[in-house]
């Protein structure tokens, strides 16, 4: 029924309807099995659920995850998407108890400092997505002894160890096209462990796999202000990038052109701390020694750090990129995927105290 009537509600929307496809793949995946072993209704404890509109999937993570731990969840939608929250609110209904009547879509102006002042005070505790700004600034109106867990601004790296280039690009390159890097689970830099020559390399065979990979995960529209930035970042990048290889081979590869600009940008440049552009399909490719250097240089994004995509296995590289911060990893092309409970999670709804 979810993923049925969510297709249908976000036809002709922001997003292609291939990555409206991949997104409901990726959240609904597992979810049922969870959902199997949903918990007795908790009435004690009302969540406030704040979401955020750059991707898709948070909504209904967010529904399954209060419903898995029987909490009563007030969910706040995006005015960029506002038809997911009644779809599950239906849902719930249909299933009938104990999930009946403990989804309440909430709708209001963002910044209506009067009316959130009256829906902060309904709830025990808020889980709220945004920006660090937003965050900062839900924690500070949050009434005395309501929890507020943050996710906040986030950022993730990939990490190509020796091997096969081509046989990780493409698997690179769908983790890159996916929500245009918009989510804070797209690779934002990635290292290469090698010499400059190597990176350069693979910064073609990524190249070369965005074209494809476009045709199966579209880019969506990208409006004037995203243009203007675009356009910025490549001459940025133009100065910072690696000189050309002696095989003639660019350190700066923009796509197709659509519309006055490219479908996805590389660049390859020198190694240092990640590059996070945040939109766009703009991808840094820098070399490194190795996966302790590719991790201590993650390891300057601190708090912000997520996840880090590993070309490969990711076995052998967990302890250390764990060790740098990294909250999760696993194997590029599964970056956009991760499992159910991992943004939000279920003891975010659970009536625990919480650090």
């Amino acid at each position: 029924m979810v993923r049925r009537e969510a297709r249908e509600a976000l036809r002709d929307g922001e997003w292609p309807a291939l990555v409206v496809e991949a997104a409901l793949d990726a959240v609904l995946r597992d979810a049922e099995a969870v959902l199997s072993a949903t918990a007795e209704p908790n009435a004690s404890l009302t969540v406030l659920a704040i979401m955020p509109g750059n991707v898709i999937g948070p909504v209904i993570a967010t529904a399954y995850c209060a419903a898995a731990a029987g909490a009563r969840l007030m969910l706040k939608s995006s005015s960029r998407e506002l038809r997911l929250a009644d779809i599950l609110a239906r849902q719930f209904q249909t299933l009938g108890a104990p999930v009946a009547g403990t989804l309440e879509p909430m709708r209001w102006t963002g910044g209506d400092v009067d009316w959130e002042k009256k829906v902060f005070a309904q709830a025990a505790r808020i889980v709220a997505f945004g920006n660090d700004d937003t965050i900062a600034d839900i924690r500070h109106r949050a009434p005395h002894g309501v929890d507020v867990v943050a996710y906040g601004s986030a950022y993730s790296v990939g990490f190509i160890p020796a091997g096969d280039i081509a046989a990780v690009a493409l698997t690179a390159a769908r983790d890159v096209a996916m929500f245009d890097q918009r989510g804070c689970l797209s690779p934002q830099t990635i290292y290469v462990e090698g010499d400059e020559a190597r990176a350069i390399l693979f910064g073609h065979a990524l190249a070369r796999a965005l074209e494809p990979v476009a045709r199966e995960l579209p880019r969506a529209s990208a409006g004037t202000t995203e243009r203007a930035a675009i356009g910025d970042f490549v001459r940025r990048l133009q100065v910072r990038a690696l000189p050309a290889s002696s095989h003639a081979l660019g350190t700066v590869i923009q796509g197709p052109a659509t519309l006055g600009y490219p479908e996805f940008v590389v660049g390859i440049e020198p190694f240092g701390s990640p590059v996070c552009a945040g939109f766009g399909r703009l991808v840094v490719v820098k070399p490194c020694s190795d996966a302790q250097a590719a991790a201590a240089a993650a390891a300057t994004l601190g708090a912000q750090l997520d996840t880090v995509g590993i070309g490969g296995s990711y076995d052998p590289f967990t302890r250390v990129f764990f060790g740098a911060g990294a909250r999760r990893v696993c194997s590029l092309g599964e970056m956009q995927r991760p499992p159910f409970g991992y943004r939000p999670q279920i003891a975010d709804f659970r009536e625990i105290a919480i650090a």
